[in-house]
């Protein structure tokens, strides 16, 4: 049996390591950037090696892909700390993927596209979730630039992704440049204040939001 565990919600991830592990009597953990086939094998067809029902465990692979196929003697769990694209076939895959990450990306895009009543649904969602202040203005302050890149004639430098360039692309068509200077401003503002104590962060982050959509 081999298993893909991966995403970059961490937390779900080792948690469904450890509860998969613990069906085993025995496992062993193995460096997967340093991993190569010759030493997988030797692990892997050694019947000697454990005597009781053992997982063997490989974090962060790097190697080839000629690892998934081969033969083993036990039980095999391919974990990553990321979310990986090209997916090897395996007996069972999980994927963990981090919704907090997923909720405030999906916020700025909204902000970007001047939904108010999407974005504040989903900032509500963020305050719900404790996601810091900071971390809602620096995604913000990122979406901006990303805008900015695009009225500037740089969109090439936004991404490799083309999804990603025409995202970004729908959503400058509602920016120009003293728009987003004055949003930038607004965001400068608004974290210099909560960083002072002189607001609440829930309420000046929903009049941020308020103001940037109108």
């Amino acid at each position: 049996m081999k298993y893909i565990i991966h995403g970059d919600d961490l937390t779900s991830s080792r948690k469904y390591l450890e509860v998969l592990k613990n069906k085993y009597q025995e496992s062993i953990t193995l460096e997967g950037e340093r991993l190569n086939l010759e030493n997988f094998s030797e692990v892997a067809l050694n019947s000697s090696l454990f005597l009781k029902k053992t997982v063997i465990i490989i974090e962060n692979y790097s190697g080839s892909e000629k690892i998934f196929e081969v033969s083993t003697l036990h039980d095999v769990v391919f974990w990553w700390s990321k979310t990986i694209i090209k997916i090897p076939k395996v007996d069972k895959i999980v994927l963990f993927k981090n919704q907090q990450a997923y909720g405030i990306f999906k916020f700025a895009d909204t902000v970007g596209l001047k939904q108010e009543k999407t974005s504040l649904l989903l900032l509500n969602g963020l305050f719900e979730e404790r996601v810091p202040p900071e971390k809602i203005i620096s995604i913000l302050t990122r979406q901006f630039k990303l805008i900015t890149q695009v009225l500037d004639g740089s969109i090439d430098k936004v991404s490799k992704s083309d999804f990603v360039r025409n995202k970004i692309e729908s959503q400058a068509k509602d920016w120009n440049l003293k728009k987003i200077h004055g949003a930038l401003t607004l965001l400068f503002l608004t974290d210099i204040k909560i960083k002072k104590g002189e607001v609440k962060p829930v309420s000046a982050l929903t009049f941020l939001t308020h103001q940037l959509c109108s």
